[in-house]
């Protein structure tokens, strides 16, 4: 159906519900909202080159999943073959679990 009307051939579960209750809501992708979510990790944190690689494996998970918890840290194949949560921590820090609740924060947004 949102082939046909809108023109797009995938949007997520969040954007047909938003757009049922209020038409004027935008429909979108997965990608376009875990995109959006990403660049707002990337505009309100200073990251590194290893920061923004993790952002990478993050994004990968989340076109397919629209959230991310510690725990998809440690056992998604993705994360597990870069090191796990652990390395996570390594790498993000303190800012790990806030780092993460913005990302779902904005994906549910």
């Amino acid at each position: 159906a949102h082939i046909l009307v809108y023109h797009l051939s995938l949007v997520d579960i969040i954007s047909m519900i938003k757009h049922a209750v209020n038409e004027e809501a935008e429909l979108l992708s997965p990608e376009d909202r875990v995109d959006r979510a990403i660049n707002k990790i990337i505009e309100k944190w200073d990251l590194n080159a290893e920061q923004k690689q993790w952002l990478g494996y993050i994004r990968e998970h989340l076109v397919e999943n629209l959230t991310i918890d510690e725990d998809d840290l440690e056992y998604m194949p993705v994360f597990e073959r870069h090191g796990g949560l652990g390395k996570a921590k390594k790498v993000f820090g303190e800012e790990l679990t806030e780092i993460l609740k913005t990302i779902n924060k904005t994906i549910a947004a």
